[in-house]
């Protein structure tokens, strides 16, 4: 209770992409008066679900910071990889934790970064991204919160992704199976009892009353 509880409600108040790497630090700051024993188990969990730890995602969080320092240090980063280039099909990979982080931008060795731009910042011109860093601006600007971070509402799509594949083929007909799926979710949230499921149907046959031959 002294690491899910706190970290569960601090998920839900800052529940943007943009925070999900310094809840990755969190839930191993948290986590730190836990036995040898116990840390050995839960270091493993954290490092193998810390996506939010992969490098382009914690430069979204850096350029977000309300800390001047963090902001720069994390724009330099971006403008770099822009400079950089690259056409190599990027790999998201989850690299190795330093668990003793003072800070969620030195959880990893950014030495080994191969430098890669983060999708989100793409929309970003270079002329704004080096205007940030004169004016010393947050990248809050920018729209980010639209993107939720790992949340009960992201793991709902993702059950009705995997029911859409299991269900039917192509990429136009699994769009077309979800889009169906939420907007009869929205039309029928209202019939979670009994007694409203059967009001709605007297509601539509009253509406819609038979045609006789």
């Amino acid at each position: 209770m002294k690491v899910y509880a706190p970290v569960w409600f601090t998920i839900k108040i800052h529940h943007s992409c943009k925070d999900g790497s310094k809840h990755v630090f969190e839930t191993i700051k948290k986590s730190c008066y836990l036995s040898s024993e116990l840390k050995a188990v839960i270091d493993s969990v954290i490092q193998r679900n810390g996506y939010f730890g992969n490098p382009e995602n914690i430069l979204i969080a850096m350029i977000t910071d309300n800390r001047n320092f963090i902001r720069e240090l994390g724009l330099r980063r971006i403008m770099a990889a822009i400079a950089r280039k690259s056409i190599v099909l990027r790999k998201f990979t989850i690299p190795d934790f330093h668990f003793e982080a003072e800070n969620y931008h030195e959880l990893i060795d950014w030495q080994n970064w191969e430098e890669t731009e983060p999708p989100l910042a793409m929309g970003i011109s270079d002329e704004a991204l080096k205007q940030m860093m004169v004016d010393g601006v947050p990248a809050e600007v920018f729209d980010f919160e639209n993107y939720p971070y790992h949340t009960q509402s992201v793991e709902r799509c993702v059950k009705l992704v995997t029911e859409a594949s299991a269900a039917v083929c192509g990429a136009t007909k699994r769009d077309g199976f979800i889009r169906v799926r939420l907007e009869f979710k929205q039309l029928m949230h209202n019939l979670t009892l009994k007694l409203n499921i059967v009001n709605s149907q007297a509601n539509s046959k009253s509406s819609h009353p038979p045609n006789y031959v």
